[in-house]
């Protein structure tokens, strides 16, 4: 990390901690949710059980019941160039009902936006993408403000700039024009993908790292200040984050694996793996469950799975 205080805790075993009612055990199958989906990159929780999720191939957002029903062609599409690591990315709801989205447009810029109810209405125009470390997941902060995911966008040599959104946290103002600058709410970052924001504020962060950088799990104040966790396993590539009862969730896009960290005191002990099916994201449902993608499939585990 760069111009932020780190400090760096070691993950010791704490032993086994119940995370979500029990959800935290040895490797099970999760229940198929939703069959077919077209790349579900990310998910964003409904109060009544149910997810929305975004499609990074087709641009759609779509809705589903807590029994599994997906609702009409979409709630809304965006048009995306989909080569390489780039399509619709994030997805974000806001309590009172209105859906932000990330995603690269046809000309290859990321942009966030406001897509439901009503027209899409962008909110901010950043940076040109690249193939790979593009960043684009989103998500919106107990003040109210959207915060935005930047990868260092192939260019390392800008992370340290202030100036740049390369390798950054953002936060925007959710109500903001397109040629809004964003605020640095914390840098350094390889390409923050996977993160979720608590209660209080704070950010926890699964950096992606490129060739043999150690992949790392860290904690965000809200003042900015960058606590290092631990390392991800090796060939992680981490591609979702979850906050949950007792703990954390990490979906690795290249060891598809969902494991989970029991929490105490802001030490994370050891993890474990909870399914082996895990590529895309995993989000903690209204009723306690919680889903999880890989490229065609959404499935669920809790209660009963």
């Amino acid at each position: 990390m760069s111009g932020r205080t780190v400090a760096v805790i070691a993950a010791v075993g704490v032993g086994v901690a119940v995370i979500s009612s029990g959800l935290l055990r040895s490797t099970q199958t999760g229940t198929v949710l939703v069959s077919r989906a077209a790349f579900p990159t990310a998910m964003e929780a409904l109060p009544d059980g149910g997810l929305l999720f975004a499609e990074r191939l087709t641009g759609r957002i779509r809705v589903v019941t807590a029994n599994g029903s997906v609702q009409g062609e979409a709630l809304s599409r965006v048009a995306v160039r989909t080569d390489g690591q780039r399509g619709l990315l994030g997805l974000a709801r806001e309590s009172g009902g209105d859906v932000f989205a990330a995603w690269v447009d046809p000309s290859g810029s990321l942009l966030v936006g406001r897509v439901a109810p009503g027209p899409t209405q962008v909110i901010w125009r950043g940076p040109t993408t690249r193939r790979q470390s593009n960043g684009g997941r989103i998500a919106i902060t107990p003040d109210g403000r959207l915060i935005v995911g930047v990868g260092d966008l192939l260019d390392r040599e800008l992370v340290t700039d202030p100036s740049a959104p390369n390798g950054k946290l953002l936060l925007l103002d959710p109500s903001g024009e397109e040629s809004q600058r964003p605020e640095v709410h914390s840098s350094g970052w390889n390409n923050p993908f996977a993160f979720d924001v608590d209660e209080d504020g704070a950010v926890w962060v699964a950096d992606n790292a490129p060739g043999s950088e150690p992949e790392r799990l860290a904690r965000v104040s809200p003042a900015g200040v960058v606590t290092v966790l631990a390392d991800l396993p090796a060939r992680t590539a981490p591609s979702g984050l979850a906050l949950v009862s007792g703990g954390l969730l990490v979906c690795g896009f290249k060891s598809r694996e969902l494991l989970g960290y029991p929490l105490r005191g802001g030490v994370l002990g050891e993890h474990l793996t909870l399914a082996e099916d895990c590529a895309l994201g995993v989000v903690r449902l209204a009723d306690g469950r919680v889903a999880y993608a890989n490229e065609r499939e959404i499935r669920v585990l809790g209660a009963g799975s």
